[in-house]
């Protein structure tokens, strides 16, 4: 029996909620494994890499999700945490982190899943940010926005935010999905 492929997860809180049940969907296939700690924002998870990795084995595949944490004006002064121009910047510099760290390693961005706000302008252009950057490095994208646009309401774990189990475990196939095909 070959060894089992490894994979790592990157990302926020919500990726702290689906990645059990992405551990479920690959048993057997691939050690899923990723920070105890939230990710929060592109720019934190850049810089808690040289951290975390210790934790880890060599990963085969890394599958990234970080943005909403970037949008998000906690301090009501009239801007995202992060500005456009910074997280295009932390996303690149992710890649050329990871690849350099890791030379061979498939990587995969997420987009950032909507919320229960009807407003996704802010997120749509950050997950514009996202294609851009794969673009340029030849990275596939798991578009967790369009499989949760019109289903966010429906999982919602009640804090308009994070998904239920049922959301998770929607999730977690999709990611499941698009690891695979890295594998």
């Amino acid at each position: 029996m070959s060894e089992q492929k490894k994979v790592l997860l990157l990302g926020d809180s919500r990726r702290m909620g689906y990645e059990p049940f992405v551990r479920a969907e690959l048993e057997g296939r691939a050690e899923v494994f990723g920070p105890k700690e939230n990710g929060r924002w592109a720019g934190y998870t850049l810089n808690s890499l040289r951290f975390w990795l210790d934790e880890f084995p060599k990963p085969d595949v890394v599958h990234w999700n970080c943005g909403l944490w970037d949008l998000g004006d906690d301090y009501h002064i009239g801007r995202p945490f992060s500005l456009p121009e910074e997280y295009e910047s932390a996303v690149e510099r992710t890649v050329i982190v990871l690849q350099k760290l890791f030379p061979g390693v498939k990587i995969v961005f997420a987009t950032t899943m909507p919320t229960t706000d009807p407003d996704t302008a802010g997120i749509r252009a950050y997950n514009d940010i996202i294609r851009k950057v794969a673009d340029r490095h030849g990275i596939s994208v798991d578009d967790l926005f369009a499989t949760m646009h019109d289903k966010m309401a429906t999982y919602d774990s009640g804090d308009h935010l994070h998904l239920n189990d049922e959301g998770n475990a929607i999730v977690a196939r999709q990611v499941a999905g698009a690891i695979e095909e890295c594998l």
